[in-house]
């Protein structure tokens, strides 16, 4: 019997970049948090005809594995334009590599937590030619638990047209193999150039503005805690749904809703009261395919924006995993409802919000029900990628 390998499609990079929405550079710079992580701007274009033709073109080479050429085919025109020919050429390439590893990245970070339990080591390599980065060769064969601090701030790309790669190791790889597992931050390091074998000491740190995680930034989605003191909404760009940016936000008018836009609900999709904290909290994930209380699973919104969805939508201490906070002024009929619209929003803005004097990124998910006495809204508000119910 004999084993062929097969080539399989990128989908976690594909959904990362066709979450991305094509901004100016002016409104780039306007946006805050989450409406910034997922916007895609070029520095050096102004109409945004062409920021979208440039997103499109990085698309369809994600899609289709193209290469750098076929790229600069696709955006031709505007090479022209810009003058970015001849010694300007490194701008297209800076622009094509430096995404394309970024959405790689990022599928590649979803990939690796789902195995984490099975390979919980990473280790962080770098290409270690004449054209890389000492600050990266430092770091480089690093090897961190997949959940260590130091992947915050050190998970590729580290700065623009970065190569480095990280690769997941088993417990009895890294017992084979003699490696060695750090716990500590790095600090200075003794690095040997690999072209001219000359040494040097370097205080290992990302280049500037790189020091994220685009995979966590990505996959971490939506995890609960509840949101303390007062929220002032700030006037700043939304995000919207349809994937457009205003300063007034586009607010259907609910009264005026396509009856086709409001789902209907019977007495059988509201929960009685009294019941144990347990039963609303399992009504709720049954709503998602989710029948075992302590299980979950990332539910990605319209736009490629992810969810993580389990129980701790409704623990209270986040830190011990205990206590309810179910049974709130009645609410807890409606956790099904509460299910529905982020399984099926209407629409969803993503702004920002002022949280006891700290601005926050916001994302507000919105979906109008029908019972037979009338009309029950169905909302939720997520903030810092953290929700609240």
């Amino acid at each position: 019997m004999s084993v062929r390998p097969q080539a399989l499609p990128p989908k976690e990079a594909k959904a990362y970049w066709k979450g991305k929405v094509s901004v100016t550079n002016d409104d780039f710079k306007r946006l805050e948090g989450v409406a910034r992580d997922r916007a895609f701007t070029v520095s050096g274009l102004s109409k945004l005809d062409q920021v979208n033709t440039v997103q499109g073109a990085i698309q369809e080479a994600l899609n289709n594995g193209e290469t750098l050429a076929q790229f600069k085919g696709r955006i031709g025109g505007i090479l022209e334009q810009q003058g970015w020919t001849g010694k300007k050429a490194w701008r297209v390439e800076n622009i094509f590599r430096t995404n394309v590893q970024s959405s790689y990245m990022a599928g590649r970070f979803t990939q690796m937590k789902r195995v984490a339990k099975a390979r919980p080591y990473w280790m962080l390599v770098a290409v270690k030619d004449a054209r890389t980065r000492k600050s990266h060769l430092a770091v480089d064969g690093f090897i961190f638990r997949h959940d260590h601090p130091f992947w915050q701030t050190w998970y590729p790309p580290n700065g623009f047209m970065c190569r480095c790669m990280v690769v997941t190791l088993s417990e009895r790889q890294v017992k084979a193999r003699g490696l060695t597992v750090q716990t500590e931050m790095p600090d200075t390091i003794r690095v040997v150039d690999p072209d001219n074998g000359m040494e040097s000491f370097v205080t290992p740190i990302p280049d500037k503005g790189w020091s994220t995680n685009v995979g966590e930034s990505w996959l971490t989605g939506l995890s609960s805690t509840e949101m303390k003191g007062e929220l002032i909404d700030i006037d700043l760009p939304t995000l919207c749904r349809r994937g457009e940016f205003a300063d007034d936000p586009c607010k259907p008018s609910l009264s005026k809703l396509d009856p086709r836009h409001i789902r209907k609900v019977t007495n059988k999709d509201l929960m009685s009261k009294g019941l144990p904290d347990k039963n609303y909290v399992k009504a709720f994930l049954q709503e998602f395919g989710i029948d075992d209380l302590n299980g979950s699973k990332v539910h990605q919104l319209p736009g490629a924006i992810p969810v993580v969805i389990d129980k701790n939508f409704f623990i209270r201490d986040k830190a011990s995993g205990t206590g309810w906070k179910v049974i709130k002024e009645g609410r807890e009929q409606y956790v099904r409802l509460l299910a529905r619209t982020i399984l099926d929003p209407f629409e969803i803005w993503e702004t920002s919000v002022n949280i006891g004097g700290r601005t926050r990124p916001c994302l507000n998910l919105i979906r109008l029900f029908a019972d037979e006495n009338g009309k029950i809204g169905g909302y939720a508000v997520f903030q810092d990628r953290k929700s609240v119910v």
